[in-house]
């Protein structure tokens, strides 16, 4: 497999702020992958799904740079 970009990921989802609460979350990195600790259930489900999506994006990118340095050889 490949290694995500971890510190993007951090530093993305640090820089939010509870639109009700107005804290910042912490981004945990784990052995499984890491753990978004939040003030609230919404704003960490607000956050669970925007990491979801930039794991997406960096997945699909990953891919096709694979696909294209596989071809290109």
């Amino acid at each position: 497999m490949f290694d995500l970009n971890y510190d993007l990921i951090k530093r993305e989802i640090e820089s939010e702020v509870c639109k009700e609460h107005h804290l910042h979350p912490e981004f945990v990195k784990t052995d499984d992958g890491f753990g978004i600790k939040a003030c609230c259930q919404p704003f960490h489900a607000e956050l669970v799904a925007k990491s979801e999506k930039m794991i997406e994006e960096e997945t699909k990118s990953f891919l096709d740079k694979m696909m294209k340095d596989m071809f290109n050889e």
